[in-house]
Parts: structure tokens; sequence; C-alpha cells
């Protein structure tokens, strides 16, 4: 399989802080790939990078044929995210719906307006998309009627309606509760079944070893350990992933 993100020594400082520190990741068409690790050790910002929302120092990243890379010409780099963003959508753990807009309007909205899609052609499609997350009932309702698992598969749905090669899932479990995590994750094994490349940061040690191809450990801003997620997560090799699954799944 060919490699669709390619992530080649990228470094990111705040301040003197480094929550980056030289990280390597290929993640081939087609993989699911679980970033897992304590807080605090670079995983969403590894996400946000990947997808444009935030600068690197150091380092290259190649989604498909698009190239990001430091750079300090503010134009270059609003294109190059624009084009890394056609190609991976980002899902964020607080859905940021549009507060005014129905679902079926949410997952509408991009194609209409950055895509110049037709109305009529995107709403049909963005109604294929709510069915295909279980939401086909609930395309006229405004987010504050729907509850957070609702809320975050229709945040699945818009990030799909751009068509984009891969999902980038940033902890977006956390803020649920139990049975409302369970609607999330069938969504997302269903992708995984459908073939999606998937990049997920969580916390849910039992569904990465379960959905996942492959598991990356951050643990201050550095890739600790990587491989088969079953078997990192039964026997992990190094002593800071041993540490942190004790931790997470005492």
């Amino acid at each position: 399989m060919s490699a669709l993100i390619d992530v080649g020594g990228v470094r990111k400082r705040f301040g003197e802080h480094e929550v980056l520190a030289g990280i390597d990741l290929v993640v081939p068409e087609g993989e699911t790939i679980a970033l897992i690790g304590p807080s605090g050790g670079g995983k969403s910002t590894l996400l946000r990078c990947i997808n444009g929302l935030a600068n690197f120092d150091q380092g290259r990243i190649q989604v498909g044929a698009c190239t990001l890379h430091p750079t300090r010409d503010p134009r270059e780099s609003r294109a190059a995210a624009r084009d890394a963003r056609k190609l991976v959508g980002m899902v964020f753990q607080d859905f940021q719906l549009f507060p005014h807009m129905t679902a079926l309007e949410n997952v509408a909205e991009a194609p209409i307006h950055v895509r110049g899609l037709p109305r009529r052609e995107a709403h049909e499609r963005a109604r294929a998309l709510l069915a295909r997350v279980g939401l086909e009932a609930r395309a006229d309702a405004l987010p504050r009627e729907l509850s957070g698992g609702q809320k975050q598969r229709v945040a699945i749905a818009r990030a799909l309606a751009m068509e984009p090669k891969a999902l980038l899932c940033d902890e977006i479990t956390s803020a649920l509760d139990p049975e409302l995590k369970g609607e999330v994750l069938s969504v997302i094994e269903k992708l995984r079944a459908e073939g999606m490349t998937l990049v997920l940061v969580t916390h849910e040690i039992g569904f990465a070893r379960r959905a996942a191809d492959r598991a990356a450990v951050l643990a201050d801003g550095a890739i600790v350990e990587s491989g088969p997620a079953r078997e990192l997560i039964d026997r992990p090799q190094t002593e800071r992933t041993r540490r942190f699954l004790e931790r997470v799944m005492a």
C-alpha cells in the first residue's frame, strides 16, 4: 500500500516547550492507526499539523501529493493547508457544529460554499451521509436537539461530505458517556471496514486494540513505541508504554 500520510522529522515548539520532538510517521492508504499516550504528549498537535491547522518549525508532512513544510510566507502556508484539507478531514472532540443550522445544513455547508456544489445536490448527498451514520431521521434537527453522540456522528458526516481520503479523529468520544461512545465508535468501525484511512487520537485502549491495525505511543513529544495494535497493547516493549497502559487500564 502507498503512503497517504508521511510525516518526517516534524518538530513543533510553543515558546521553550517542544511539543513535537522529531516525529516520523507513515500512514499507508486504508490503514487505521491509533495514537495513544499520556495527555500532553503531542497527539492532538500532530493531527493539527497534518491537517494544516497548526504550523510546525522543522521537518515536512506529505499528504498525498501535497507537501506541508515550515514557511514564512502566509499565502504559501494557507494554500498548502487548503490542499491538505481536500485529502484529510478532521473531527474534533467538541463537535464544532453551527448551532443555528440543522444537521442536514451542517453537513451540506462546506460542499456548497467550498466546492460550489448546487444546493439540491449537496442536500441529497448530506442526507445520504446522515443515513450512513444512522441519523437520516434527524436531518432537520438543530444541534441543541441532538445528544452528544448524535452531534458527533453529524460531525463525522460533515467531514465525509468533502470526500476526504482520510479522517483525523481527535478524542472524539472523550466528552461522551459510555452508551453514546458506543454509537460513535461503531461508525468508526464501519468506516474502517469500508477502507477509509483513519488516524485516531484516543484513550479508548480497548477500542484501539480491537479496531486499529497499528498503534503508536506518543509521550513527551516523541513516538516511544509503535507496532501492530494488539501486540503493542498486550505486550509493550518499552517501560514508558508499560507505565502508561498500567495507569489507563487499572
